[in-house]
């Protein structure tokens, strides 16, 4: 139902009309600079977002285009809104817009990534929940070995057992 109301030809021209200030230059033409200077701080920041994400390049992508097409949609149709509104401010419906759009894009990024880890047999966390975990793991065991050396049990071949033994305490 939802598709066939989404892909209607008519719903598509609606949405056309709609976003078309959105991408349009002060000359209230759509031309290929004015398409450009629309999305391309969208594309460069969906980028630096993909760069940053850890995890394979299927993270890496989810961020890519939920930061991008966020950005995008969000930018586009704050400036619509606004113009439709008769408001003109200067730009800054485009930029508040954008990062709405951003923060929503990323959010449905990380739920793409959390199923994707879920499939992949992970606990369904995204790939900065998944540094974390094995970071706060690796800080377990250095607790453990800290706390057994500081007893005098540390465990032989672990992280202390040669400082112990050069101390001639194990």
């Amino acid at each position: 139902m939802l598709a066939r109301f989404a892909m209607n030809p008519k719903m598509l021209a609606s949405i056309g009309r709609f976003l078309k200030p959105g991408f349009a230059d002060a000359a209230g033409e759509v031309t290929k600079a004015s398409i450009a200077g629309r999305i391309a701080p969208d594309l460069l920041f969906g980028g630096m977002a993909a760069m940053q994400t850890p995890g394979d390049a299927f993270d890496k992508g989810a961020a890519f285009l939920g930061s991008s097409l966020g950005g995008i949609a969000g930018g586009a149709g704050a400036t619509a809104a606004t113009h439709k509104l008769g408001l003109n401010l200067g730009g800054m419906q485009e930029f508040i817009g954008g990062i709405g759009g951003d923060m929503i894009g990323m959010a449905a990024s990380d739920a793409v990534t959390r199923g994707k880890d879920l499939a992949m047999g992970g606990r369904g966390e995204t790939g900065w929940e998944r540094m974390g975990s094995a970071q706060q793991e690796q800080m377990r065991k250095e607790m453990e070995q800290s706390i057994l050396a500081q007893y005098g049990m540390a465990v032989p071949g672990g992280r202390y057992a040669d400082y112990l033994s050069d101390l001639g305490m194990a």
